[in-house]
């Protein structure tokens, strides 16, 4: 039995030998973690070669985390000026640093940052919306924004880990379905 620190290697080791996603998920199943997890570990892989050839869209998503995190420093900023000067740039600083951390998730190449980013964007909705009846154009504005951003982080996801259904590993018909 392997704990799931040893399954995540041997998957790794596995996955980057080229063997297929779906024989290592039927010599792995049974061996000390859920399928459910082993699944999740395998649809997260990021493949070099499937990495490579869509970095073009990782890129664009960078670009538009840079532009995230200075829009966010400056709203930050503008907050923290409410509270006195030093709060401004702590503040900023802290807001900047969180979405600098995605930068460096997508980067990576870690799957947990781009299913990050798809939930805080659909949570930002409710937010989004509450505000239609004050600024109907600006809402609007925002809500396109927020889709665009939600569906271009889905899209560039799947081109790199096809595997992935919303959240988490695909399955059809009970079973789980890799793209090998």
């Amino acid at each position: 039995m392997m704990n799931k620190k040893e399954i995540k290697n041997k998957v790794s080791d596995l996955l980057s030998s080229d063997a297929s996603k779906t024989d290592v998920f039927n010599k792995l199943s049974g061996q000390g973690v859920k399928d459910s997890d082993l699944a999740y570990l395998i649809a997260s892989y990021a493949d070099p070669h499937r990495c490579g050839a869509n970095k073009i869209y990782v890129r664009i998503l960078l670009v538009i985390t840079y532009l995230q995190v200075c829009l966010g420093f400056l709203v930050g900023f503008s907050i923290g000026m409410q509270i006195g000067r030093t709060a401004s740039w702590v503040i900023g600083a802290l807001i900047a640093f969180f979405m600098l951390w995605f930068a460096w998730g997508f980067h990576k190449n870690k799957v947990a940052f781009y299913n990050a980013t798809i939930l805080l964007t659909i949570a930002q909705f409710g937010n989004q919306v509450s505000g239609f009846a004050k600024a109907p154009i600006e809402t609007l504005i925002a809500i396109a924004i927020g889709i665009g951003l939600c569906a271009y982080t889905w899209y560039v996801r799947q081109k790199i880990f096809p595997d992935f259904a919303f959240m988490n590993a695909k399955k059809v018909n009970g079973a789980y379905f890799f793209t090998d």
